[in-house]
């Protein structure tokens, strides 16, 4: 863990010194337990289990409900677009000058990460006017959260699909054929994770135990939804392919995983 305030001063001044103004939202802490709930947010434990045999940490969840509730402060006050930022994360230089392009992109374009940690098969749509970054479409998701630009009509379909929570918030992200969220990249990453000790416990780490018919029923449930986005895949196909991974690495991240 980093000393108290550290990272956020860093960020903040960061910011500062690429001339962007930016607004401080308090996390949600659920190192000490589930976090109370708000509006129509549902924890659905029926659906985590049989989907990924385990149950979410309540470090997960609060990590869940603070990006969400950020995605839900920025809509309520009417903003058209907002950029989400984690407070362990370092900005490249050229950070506001190219996340200024991201911004007048047309609406079809709804998130876009800003970075990842895996490395996928991509769309190359278009470089952006300072001839080394890309906006790309990838095929599946990046994983993390640790930064995006997110449009009002995004928003709204991450605030329509994302209530009931049985999932890492970046899973629901990398989820986004089900509930048909434009999704792109940018590359290289336009910010770098900070190495760091986090907070969140995984699910996957001890795990709690499961019904054992559920075993039985992963496998089908798994199969099913790589059908639901295959044909997702199919249905847009032009929006996605020609698609190929990148050849270099994109970002300082130690935790990319190639």
């Amino acid at each position: 863990m980093y000393p108290e305030g550290e990272p956020i001063n860093q960020l903040l001044s960061a910011l500062k010194s690429q001339r962007l103004r930016a607004s401080q939202i308090a996390g949600v802490d659920g190192r000490r337990g589930i976090p109370k709930l708000e509006a129509d947010e549902v924890i659905c434990n029926n659906i985590t289990r049989w989907r990924h045999l385990c149950e979410l940490k309540s470090s997960e969840i609060g990590c869940y409900l603070a990006h969400l509730r950020a995605i839900r402060q920025a809509y309520q006050a009417g903003l058209q677009r907002a950029c989400i930022l984690e407070d362990d994360v370092l900005l490249e230089d050229d950070f506001g000058r190219v996340l200024a392009e991201l911004e007048r992109l047309s609406p079809e374009v709804e998130m876009v990460r800003l970075m990842g940690l895996k490395v996928r098969k991509r769309k190359i749509i278009r470089c952006l006017n300072d001839g080394v970054h890309k906006l790309v479409r990838p095929e599946r998701g990046w994983c993390g959260a640790q930064g995006y630009l997110i449009n009002r009509r995004g928003m709204e379909k991450v605030l329509g699909y994302a209530n009931r929570i049985f999932e890492p918030i970046d899973k629901v992200f990398d989820h986004f054929w089900q509930f048909d969220l434009k999704l792109y990249g940018v590359e290289p990453h336009l910010l770098w994770e900070t190495e760091h000790t986090s907070s969140i416990v995984k699910s996957n780490v001890h795990k709690a135990s499961v019904a054992r018919w559920l075993y039985w029923l992963h496998p089908f449930g798994k199969f099913w939804r790589s059908i639901q986005r295959h044909i997702y895949l199919y249905r847009y196909k032009k929006e996605f392919y020609p698609a190929e991974k990148p050849k270099q690495r994109l970002g300082r991240t130690a935790r990319i995983k190639l």
